[in-house]
């Protein structure tokens, strides 16, 4: 990854409130579908489960209360830190049984060690194509055979989108964002608007299926999760 888009996803999440977006009114669709989606292929528990990219953790908690053994790896040492403050003010939790600093592109388990991998993050913040195919391949090696990875990505047509919903394009800082975006899919905020994003990377349609199957996947099923707002796919 680029040093300066490893600064400013840094940057972003040291101030965003990652671990409140879900809950919010925009953040429950997402959350609720992609649960539907991952229970219609994911094995019964007990299993094990690689969470990469996992935020702050609220896949890792969710599928720990349905007997899942979760491990949550995380770039962001605020959100890791997030996580932990949670699991330590509920004993009784349900929770990841482990959570650790970690990249996507070099993850701790061994080989064929995991019965899913979720990466809800990684392939829309490796901005770089030979960096999405690097974490996937690495996703691949730990997932055992007939295991699945769920991967989100997000459409290069998300933040015009997005511009409709809250009319920003009479901003022309982000109408220039939403141009770049759809040009040349690579999404920069160069503005101090937080709600302008981070440094990401805005797929075709295409593009997805051959990431995955460069990288050693069978494409299952290519699924939308959200409407008018932010696009998104799960594998």
């Amino acid at each position: 990854m680029a040093e300066h888009s490893k600064r400013s996803i840094e940057q972003y999440y040291a101030v965003f409130p990652e671990h409140d977006r879900l809950s919010s009114a925009t953040g429950q669709l997402e959350f609720e579908r992609t649960k539907i989606i991952v229970q219609r292929f994911l094995s019964t528990p007990p299993a094990i489960v690689a969470d990469i990219g996992g935020g702050t953790g609220p896949y890792s908690f969710w599928l720990a209360s349905l007997g899942y053994e979760t491990h949550l790896i995380e770039p962001s040492i605020r959100l890791v830190e997030i996580c932990r403050k949670q699991m330590q003010s509920n004993a009784s939790q349900a929770k990841p049984q482990t959570v650790k600093l970690g990249d996507a592109c070099s993850l701790w388990f061994e080989d064929a060690s995991c019965d899913a991998v979720l990466m809800f993050g990684p392939l829309y913040h490796l901005t770089e194509r030979d960096d999405r195919i690097c974490a996937l391949r690495e996703s691949h090696r730990v997932l055992k055979p007939g295991g699945h990875v769920f991967a989100a990505t997000i459409n290069r047509v998300a933040s015009f989108i997005d511009a409709l919903r809250h009319g920003s394009l009479n901003d022309t800082s982000f109408q220039s964002i939403v141009e770049a975006d759809i040009e040349t899919r690579q999404h920069r905020n160069p503005t101090d608007n937080i709600l302008y994003f981070t440094d990401a990377y805005f797929h075709r349609r295409a593009e997805i299926r051959s990431e995955m199957e460069d990288a050693g996947f069978a494409v299952v099923a290519q699924l939308p999760v959200e409407g008018l707002g932010d696009f998104g796919a799960r594998f």
